[in-house]
């Protein structure tokens, strides 16, 4: 149940007109009204800081994140160069070295190829020689076969 309502003094129930009573609650009211306004420009100022310090906040993380996302990719961008980089280097190592074996090889086939023509220049003299000495010893056995 609600209270009972205040019963007016004898002073204020006899003071004088309804008018002189509702202009002083005009004045509270107006008191009240500017003091109600003050407080409300004052939460929406402090409130104007909290979102201005959230946003500011929110921007700083955003950056730091995109400043370690960017790292990130740098870093993993420098491990593929430097992977590239070895296998590259890997690369141009196995062909110097297949190049050697194929100048090494080119070398050995080079030497035979003159020890191949030595030797056939050989043979033919040795063919040579062996068809003379059995030409004349043909000759020396049977001197009128061979008379041509």
């Amino acid at each position: 149940m609600a209270p009972r309502r205040r019963e007016p003094s004898p002073t204020e129930a006899d003071s004088g007109s309804d008018v002189e009573f509702n202009l002083d609650v005009q004045d509270k009211s107006s008191d009240v009204m500017t003091q109600a306004l003050t407080s409300i420009d004052k939460w929406k100022s402090k409130r104007s800081g909290i979102q201005k310090g959230i946003d500011k906040d929110y921007t700083n993380k955003v950056i730091a994140l995109k400043n370690k996302i960017k790292a990130h990719y740098r870093d993993e961008l420098q491990k593929i160069s430097d992977h590239n980089k070895q296998q590259l280097e890997r690369l141009i190592a196995a062909l110097e070295k297949r190049m050697a074996c194929e100048e090494n090889i080119s070398k050995k086939i080079d030497s035979l190829r003159d020890d191949t023509a030595h030797l056939a220049m050989l043979l033919d003299a040795v063919y040579a020689g062996r068809k003379e000495a059995a030409t004349q010893a043909a000759r020396s056995a049977h001197p009128d076969l061979l008379q041509n």
